[in-house]
């Protein structure tokens, strides 16, 4: 072997070696800090909201986060996201973690890495309850409105292929599209859409969801990539969740019987995300 080749394998062993320590030390950082800065969205109850009692938020991804740091041994600090920034705000260092309803995609994946799911709800589309509109193949041509970014959008265009998907900055902006007629659908899951239509008061103009699921979608925390320990511990935490039942616990007191909507929980907690979408 030459002494060029010789360089450049010392080269290339050195900076594998770098790579792998700075990986693993995320998680040292984190409990060398003594917290965990979980970025959290505060505008999607019951999964994460401001309290209007307290100014704080709360909600099942608050709490999650909250029990996570715990078992990490450190302080929670939570820092508003939006749908929006959330990725940004992980990938450029200022949340250690998100626990913001973000779901797996294999184009996600390639900028961060996931946890297993600690929640999973089923997506509808959501109509005006007078809408003449009785199954999801009637929105065939029609404008239907979502997230700006949403993986819901390339699902939605593939599930209606002639539909006409517009774009908006917020939930709230799509909702009140639909309200206005600029719209003939949004698609909500099923917490979403039932807090929304609940805090729109009175005056509203009633929903209805159709019966067919756009699909059955997890979410789970996201991590800056390069952070094998700290995806590790996540998981073992979301697993313990699982054989406790301190998950169903958590998932009852915002989701299921104890709580207003009364779901029924039917995902596994630390299943993986990504064995939802077969290939």
């Amino acid at each position: 072997m030459t002494l060029k080749h010789i360089l450049a394998a010392a080269v290339f062993a050195g900076a594998a070696c770098l790579s792998t320590i700075a990986s693993a030390e995320q998680l040292d950082d984190i409990k060398a800090a003594g917290a965990l800065n979980c970025g959290v969205l505060t505008n999607s109850p019951p999964l994460g909201f401001q309290d209007p009692k307290t100014r704080e938020p709360a909600g099942y991804e608050i709490e999650i986060c909250q029990m996570l740091a715990k078992y990490l041994g450190v302080t929670p600090k939570l820092i508003a996201v939006s749908p929006q920034t959330r990725m940004a705000e992980l990938t450029q260092g200022r949340v250690d973690i998100l626990a913001s309803l973000l779901s797996y995609s294999k184009q996600r994946a390639e900028q961060v890495d996931f946890s297993g799911a600690y929640v999973a709800e089923d997506f509808n589309f959501v109509v005006l309850d007078k809408s003449d509109i009785a199954k999801v193949d009637d929105l065939s041509g029609q404008r239907i409105g979502l997230v700006k970014g949403s993986v819901l959008i390339p699902i939605t265009e593939k599930r209606i292929p002639d539909a006409r998907v517009l774009s908006f900055e917020t939930s709230a902006a799509s909702f009140l599209a639909l309200q206005q007629g600029k719209v003939k659908a949004t698609v909500y899951r099923y917490s979403e859409g039932k807090a929304v239509e609940r805090n729109a008061g009175a005056d509203i103009k009633p929903l209805r969801f159709l019966d067919e699921p756009l699909l059955s979608m997890p979410s789970g925390f996201a991590f800056r990539k390069g952070s094998p320990e700290l995806v590790k511990a996540t998981n073992a935490f979301l697993a313990g969740l699982e054989t406790s039942g301190e998950g169903q616990k958590l998932y009852d007191k915002w989701l299921g019987k104890d709580s207003e909507l009364k779901a029924e929980r039917k995902f596994e907690f630390g299943k993986p995300q990504e064995t939802w979408f077969p290939e």
